[in-house]
């Protein structure tokens, strides 16, 4: 048995000594001994990263986080020849570890720039958020972690997360969420590179409006035509702040660019309007791309946000080039191209009795000197079948009603590692709705599924490779 899989396996805490920053084999064996638990249930991950080692990643990674702008602007070394740029990844730690063995580690010489939705839909956003956190703090020049839009406490309420936090974390699940939630708060917008590359999550981005002499500034959106909105700058990307919590301009016209930038989408329609599918954000055109490529001095921008499931529920004059490979050139123009990038392959994790899946493949963005404006694509599949897991959200209605029903949900997945010597550490709450009744009946079948392969799948479980403990990579 290799040591790799021996790592993987451990069920040993990992300890950090106070005031030491971890070194990057701290963060090769973090990574090895979370994948070894996913495979032994939501119950093992706190047996292996304690509290302790919780907080202070959160903590320290918070700190890094706020000293940085709202816009980086990367411009590589001599020494640090390419950029990797990573999607979409959703929870999907296994597969994460997977793009880590195809195309390396974050070192000294590489830099990865992480375009956001970390966490949600997969069943494994702690674990991906841990991970990544820990090598911003291991090589905080050489990985960047951007804001996607499930990187505040409204997608993560809904979709899964914080039920997740629940379920592997119990009492001290409420502290750890609050202290992700700070995190996320700090998490830059957008990245520049070369200052020709620009990376964000969704898209393009208005601007707010200037204060005009003897009136009072705007405070929210509804004091403005939208509409009428001038297309932003890097400029006035630079200027903006970072969100808040969940960037939400009925709140806050401040938080406008934020909102816009994580939620948009490219559109083969002219101009830029409401994006009524997402219900927050804007679609925009080709037109509105060249402009801000001709007017701020980008050749390429990489954006992320949507998987095949998203482009499959565009309506017919919405309709965008399929991501099932992972990329997509959505708008070539004069000056520049937009590109999408999505990490997550086989996506979603979780699909309801009757829906499609899509068996897309993911891909990363090789960026290299001199001509960064000029990536190179690589795509993979995803490692199949992944660990035993349940959803933490409601796949067939995606919302939870109430932060009980969420716990709920958490109690439901995390039961299915009742073949394991740990209960579930989410004490009981309240009987859920009927919705969740309907989900709750489908997760029992699956646990009565995964009972019944217990006994063979924890023998299996250290036997062979690491990605892939249960059989032969596929």
């Amino acid at each position: 048995m290799g040591e790799a899989v021996v790592a993987a396996c451990s069920v040993q805490a990992l300890q950090l000594p106070a005031g030491c920053k971890p070194s990057v084999d701290f963060v090769k064996q973090l990574q090895q001994s979370m994948l070894g638990a996913s495979w032994r249930g939501a119950g093992a991950l706190s047996q292996v990263v304690p509290v302790k080692l919780v907080t202070q990643l959160l903590t320290k990674v918070s700190a890094i986080l706020d000293a940085e702008p709202t816009l980086l602007e990367v411009q590589p070394s001599a020494s640090q020849q390419r950029v990797t740029v990573v999607g979409d990844t959703h929870g999907q730690y296994i597969d994460l570890c997977r793009l880590f063995e195809l195309y390396g580690q974050p070192s000294a010489d590489r830099v990865f720039i992480f375009n956001g939705d970390y966490v949600d839909r997969g069943a494994w956003g702690v674990e991906t958020l841990l991970l990544l956190a820990a090598w911003k703090w291991a090589l905080p020049n050489n990985v960047y972690l951007l804001r996607g839009n499930h990187e505040g406490a409204y997608c993560t309420k809904n979709y899964g997360f914080f039920a997740e936090v629940l379920a592997k974390y119990g009492t001290a699940g409420k502290s750890i969420y609050k202290k992700m939630l700070q995190l996320f708060a700090h998490l830059p917008l957008a990245a520049l590179v070369e200052g020709k590359v620009l990376i964000l999550h969704g898209g393009l981005f208005r601007a707010p409006p200037a204060k005009v002499k003897g009136q009072s500034r705007p405070k929210c959106i509804q004091d403005v035509d939208g509409d009428a909105l001038e297309l932003g700058t890097l400029a006035d990307l630079k200027a903006a702040g970072k969100g808040g919590v969940d960037p939400d301009p009925d709140h806050s016209l401040a938080q406008l660019i934020a909102s816009d930038l994580v939620w948009s989408d490219p559109s083969p329609v002219p101009g830029m309007e409401h994006n009524e599918l997402r219900g927050v954000g804007r679609v925009f055109g080709p037109d509105v791309t060249e402009r801000f490529l001709s007017q701020n001095g980008v050749c390429l921008i990489i954006r992320s946000h949507e998987g095949p499931d998203a482009r499959h529920k565009r309506e017919t004059s919405q309709k965008m080039p399929s991501v099932g490979s992972g990329y997509s050139v959505d708008h070539e123009t004069p000056s520049g191209k937009l590109v999408t990038l999505f990490s997550a392959p086989d996506y979603p994790q979780f699909a309801a009795d009757g829906e499609e899946r899509y068996h897309n493949r993911a891909a990363v963005l090789h960026l290299t000197a001199p001509d960064y404006a000029t990536p190179a694509v690589d795509s993979f599949e995803a490692v199949l079948p992944r660990p035993q897991a349940a959803p933490y959200y409601d796949i067939a209605g995606g919302m939870m009603d109430s932060e009980e029903s969420t716990k709920s949900m958490g109690r439901e997945a995390e039961q299915r590692s009742s073949d394991h010597e740990q209960e579930s550490p989410v004490a009981a709450a309240a009987t859920p709705n009927s919705k969740q009744h309907v989900a709750a009946a489908g997760l029992r079948k699956q646990q009565q599924q995964q009972q019944q392969q217990g006994a063979a799948f924890k023998a299996d479980a250290c036997n062979s490779h690491p990605l892939h403990p249960a059989g032969q990579q596929q």
